[in-house]
């Protein structure tokens, strides 16, 4: 069985929930329900429960506690699958006290009611025992953990009907042949003890032989330090290295500087000594630049009187073309006609007036002489501005020597601050080595660079050496750490082997004791033998987890029964880490809550697979799923971890619902329901989201 879809209406929390969304469905496996606490998280798991068995199944509330403050009336409605059918149980109630209940079947295209319904019947299984092991709610994993062995004991005799004993004959065979079928396994495993302290002896020289080694080898490792301690210091070692080479690197730049401007002033006219003086170069320059300036001032006074000649020679070589055009318009546009008295006369084109030919050849004459007047001034002028350019042309070739000349001295000015600088550099490089070799000269056998360079490679070689000897020291311990741990494992082998000749002679009693019982089981069978059973059952089932869900440290549970009613049940668990049994009252609390998950998980299996009894449900329950609510809260998370992966690869249930608000893993990877809730209006809400892709562990 399980559960495909639900949807709640008014109920708690929440007003209007659907699960997943659209046509999707629950898938089988693990689905994890994640959320802050007060969230709505075990409202779900109430709902399926509530769906499938009524309000009755909790005691001391009533139906209308259940609706959601405001509203009159809720519904649930559960979808799930059965033996490969599909099906889904419907409530509704009101605060009033009416309820309608409908179970549904699926019947190849629509959902049709099953009439007359018994949801016990239906599932095989009763509302107490789906409570006891469906539906596993908060605090309950610790509670079983820590119940007394009489309420452990009637507990289980309710959850599986032991009501009647019967057929101890048989029970009696199964346990003899158990019993034998157990010695023979002990006795395949067991080791004589001869062998086991032969391997002790052998391991016990091969550690004197290793003892050996490194307590030589510890002698040559001090041999090595006291070597090195002979040597300066690395942090010495190191400075003065960097003392030389610093020196080095500034002399370079020194000689570098300095040859780079012996080379540049050979091509001027200025001599070294004129730099010892930096005012005298500032005071060059500044004259330089005084000359430029004044020099710079002629050339704009010449090129102004060159622009000013510019625009006079477009003023005449305008009244050039002004002239040209009123010859041009006259000759043109007058037409001289021959009067009375042979006088030939035009009119003017400009006044009107009368023109002769007399006068039209004074004015053409006179144009004629304002052209040629005009003409030999633009020769003067075109004169006078070639004169401009040559001495602008003058200016600027001065100026750019002088402008050369400025940077030229700049930049050996510069050249020589930069030589200067290396050069007090180099001295207080200089004193720097000499002050740390006067401090630290008596550290050193020879201060010589190359000297000190071969001191930091021999010293280095010291260390690896020195190293390598270490690491075979702690190679040689290990091996005696491991070679005692050895020992403590075979010693441990050996008082295991005395155990199991131990067990070996205690079932041979039991065997001798069974078949002694088996003349009187007619008269005297108790209800002890099937609780004895039965207890062994779920002891085993539980062993199933309880190694993994400890990381290992416990395993082997065993459940005793005692004589009578009010002792009940005594539990045992096999601590691995010291051998020996211990009752569960001395665990630790993550220990118990562990114990008791792996106790709910073996009884909630066990009610689907045994049968103690005649009298017990002719058929095994048909719910197998889990609804776990916060049961790994009080476990750590290694424990919490574990846990999570078993679930996940359980196949006993064929679904798991498991709230939790404790942090999952980064890695771990699952379908979940994400919780949230409306903290204004207290309505919860929540989604369905599978897994993004398949994890194997």
């Amino acid at each position: 069985m399980y559960i495909t879809k639900l949807t709640f209406k008014n109920f708690m929390g929440y007003k209007q929930l659907s699960l997943p969304k659209g046509t999707k469905e629950f898938p089988k496996g693990l689905i994890l329900v994640c959320g802050k606490n007060s969230y709505g998280k075990s409202t779900i798991f109430e709902g399926i429960v509530f769906a499938f068995f009524g309000p009755k199944i909790f005691k001391g509330r009533n139906a209308a506690s259940f609706i959601t403050y405001g509203e009159s009336k809720a519904e649930l409605t559960i979808f799930f699958t059965l033996d490969n059918k599909k099906y889904n149980i419907f409530r509704r109630w009101g605060r009033t006290g009416a309820t309608t209940t409908k179970l549904f079947e699926w019947d190849k295209t629509t959902y049709r009611e099953i009439k007359n319904f018994n949801i016990e019947k239906f599932f095989e299984i009763s509302s107490e025992q789906a409570l006891s092991t469906v539906f596993v709610r908060q605090g309950e994993v610790e509670e079983l953990a820590n119940k007394k062995g009489a309420d452990l004991r009637e507990m289980i005799i309710d959850l599986f009907r032991l009501d009647i004993i019967d057929d101890a004959l048989n029970f009696l065979d199964v346990e003899s042949k158990k019993r034998k079928f157990s010695k023979e396994n002990l006795e395949r495993n067991k080791v004589p003890i001869e062998r086991i302290e032969e391997d002790i002896n052998r391991i016990t020289l091969e550690n004197a032989n290793f003892e050996k080694i490194v307590k030589e080898k510890k002698k040559k490792e001090e041999e090595y330090g006291k070597k090195i301690k002979n040597y300066p210091s690395d942090e010495l070692i190191t400075n003065l290295e960097k003392l030389y080479s610093q020196k080095n690197i500034v002399n370079d730049k020194f000689l570098s500087n300095k040859k780079d401007f012996e080379e540049k002033i050979k091509s001027t006219e200025l001599k070294i000594d004129d730099f010892k003086h930096v005012k005298k170069i500032v005071d060059k320059i500044e004259d330089t630049l005084k000359e430029k300036k004044k020099l710079t001032q002629i050339k704009e006074l010449i090129e102004k009187r060159r622009e000013a000649t510019i625009r006079g020679l477009g003023k005449t070589k305008g009244k050039i073309e002004d002239s040209k055009r009123k010859i041009k318009k006259m000759e043109d546009s007058l037409k001289f006609t021959t009067r009375e008295g042979g006088l030939e006369s035009a009119q003017c084109p400009t006044c009107q007036n009368e023109l002769t030919k007399e006068h039209f050849d004074e004015m053409i004459l006179e144009f004629n002489t304002d052209l040629k007047i005009n003409n030999e001034k633009v020769k003067s002028i075109t004169k006078i501005i070639d004169n401009f350019d040559v001495k602008i042309n003058s200016c600027q070739n001065k100026l750019e020597k002088i402008n050369e000349s400025v940077i030229r001295i700049q930049g050996l000015k510069d050249d020589f601050e930069n030589y200067q600088k290396y050069e007090a550099e180099l001295r207080k490089v200089q004193e720097e080595l000499d002050g740390f070799l006067t401090k630290y000269q008596s550290k050193f056998a020879d201060t010589k660079p190359e000297k000190i360079k071969l001191l930091s490679i021999e010293k280095e070689k010291l260390y690896i050496e020195s190293k390598a000897i270490t690491l075979e020291i702690k190679e040689k311990q290990n091996n005696i750490k491991n070679n005692i741990d050895r020992i403590v494992d075979l010693r441990n082998e050996i008082k295991h082997m005395k155990k199991l000749e131990k067990e070996i002679g205690e079932f041979e009693i039991d065997i001798d004791h069974i078949s002694k019982a088996k003349e009187f089981v007619r008269r005297f069978v108790t209800e002890y033998m099937v609780v004895k059973r039965l207890v062994k059952n779920i002891a085993s089932t539980t062993n199933k987890y309880i190694k993994d869900f400890t990381s290992g440290q416990y395993s082997d549970l065993t459940i005793d029964l005692f004589g009578t009613k009010k002792t009940g049940l005594s539990l045992k668990i096999m601590d691995n880490f010291n051998g020996v049994p211990e009752s569960i009252e001395v665990l630790s609390g993550g220990d118990k809550t562990a114990l008791g998950m792996a106790l709910r998980l073996a009884i909630s299996e066990l009610m689907s697979k045994i049968r103690p009894t005649k009298e017990s449900p002719k058929k095994n329950p048909k719910i197998d799923i889990l609804l776990l609510d916060e049961p790994l809260a009080a476990l750590d998370e290694t424990r919490r971890e574990r846990i999570l992966k078993h679930l996940v690869k359980s196949k006993t249930f064929s679904q798991i619902f498991l709230i939790t608000h404790t942090a999952i893993p980064s890695d771990f990877n699952t379908h979940k329901i994400i919780v949230n809730k409306d903290h204004s209006t207290g309505i919860s809400t929540a989604r369905f989201e599978g897994e993004t892709s398949q994890i194997l562990y």
